[in-house]
């Protein structure tokens, strides 16, 4: 792979990363919130808005709840985190191929 090529497509890759990290925890914090505050149960290890939490949201567990807010904010969170995972992943193959 060409330096040029390679180097560009890292850097789209941490974009994507770059820019759905953030939204994804930004959002994942919304959603613990909004659950906090409507007093849903947690999933068992869920509780403390870690890791577990996030891998919660990402597999659209938060609908069960039926709640409006929280579906916006899980399914932003998930959606992110997703995408996130998918561009970090890219930029370590990317950055091994070169």
């Amino acid at each position: 792979m060409q330096t040029g090529a390679g180097s560009l497509l890292i850097f789209l890759m941490l974009g994507l990363a770059g820019s759905a990290a953030p939204a994804h925890f930004g959002f994942r914090v919304l959603a613990f919130r909004q659950q906090l505050d409507r007093a849903y149960a947690f999933a068992p290890d869920t509780q403390d808005g870690g890791w577990g939490y996030s891998w919660w949201l990402m597999r659209w567990k938060h609908r069960i709840h039926a709640d409006p807010s929280l579906n916006f904010f899980g399914g932003i969170a998930a959606g992110s985190g997703w995408l996130a995972l998918i561009g970090s992943a890219g930029v370590l193959l990317l950055i091994a191929l070169q």
